[in-house]
């Protein structure tokens, strides 16, 4: 049982592990596999350019996705993209001695 386990762990694993690498390369424009795994925009304009291409991407989905995935039907509709954003509600930084005040609640 143990090995059981241990061989269907490893594969829920590795299924988690490659398709994160698939949406990396699906929903990242310019994204490539590097040592490091690294990947960061730094303008306004990027962050953009980032926001349309996921979303294109998104639309374009059935035609360019090679493994399973797709859109999720409900009914005979399927489903939107949703964009999720967290953040903290209240936060502030004091450079001068390097502390936080951070409020933990979190709004979505």
């Amino acid at each position: 049982q143990l090995v059981i386990f241990g061989l269907t762990n490893q594969m829920v694993v590795a299924f988690k592990e490659e398709n994160t690498v698939a949406f990396k390369h699906l929903f990242l424009k310019g994204y490539m596999d590097r040592m490091d795994d690294t990947y960061a925009v730094y303008t306004q304009t990027d962050v953009y350019d980032q926001i349309f291409f996921a979303i294109n991407q998104y639309l374009q989905l059935p035609n360019i996705s090679v493994g399973n995935h797709a859109y999720e039907k409900r009914g005979a509709e399927e489903t939107a993209l949703a964009v999720c954003q967290q953040f903290y509600k209240r936060g502030t930084i004091c450079p001068g001695n390097d502390t936080f005040d951070i409020d933990p609640e979190i709004v979505t």
